[in-house]
């Protein structure tokens, strides 16, 4: 009977390849992972663009508008905001911000 010490080669071909395929499948979670954590930035972001708008409207003057803020990051927004006069009601403001495929919209009411 033959004693054997270390592992054979096909052993650590095995190893090395499951190895790559945790390391691969781990890669790919972290971009997943980076992916929604910017997402989550420009999200706040353009949340932050829309309330600040829409607190301006509230101070008045009111006026429909659009404009072009560009984050910290590079990142281009497209904002736009209206107002409808509340004729005895409270107005009706509204902002929509977006950027590449996404937006987000935030509306809010004030006292003529």
């Amino acid at each position: 009977m033959r004693l054997q010490r270390g592992t054979s080669i096909v052993e650590a071909l095995v190893a090395v390849a499951l190895a790559g395929i945790a390391g691969a499948g781990l890669a790919g979670a972290a971009a997943v992972a980076g992916r929604s954590l910017r997402l989550a930035d420009q999200t706040t972001t353009a949340l932050t663009l829309g309330w600040e708008r829409l607190e301006r409207l509230r101070a008045g003057p009111r006026a429909d508008g659009h404009d072009a803020p560009v984050a910290a990051d590079g990142t281009a927004f497209t904002r736009s905001w209206t107002q409808s006069d509340g004729r005895g009601r409270p107005a009706r403001l509204a902002a929509r911000v977006a950027w590449g495929a996404h937006a987000v919209d935030v509306a809010t009411e004030a006292m003529p």
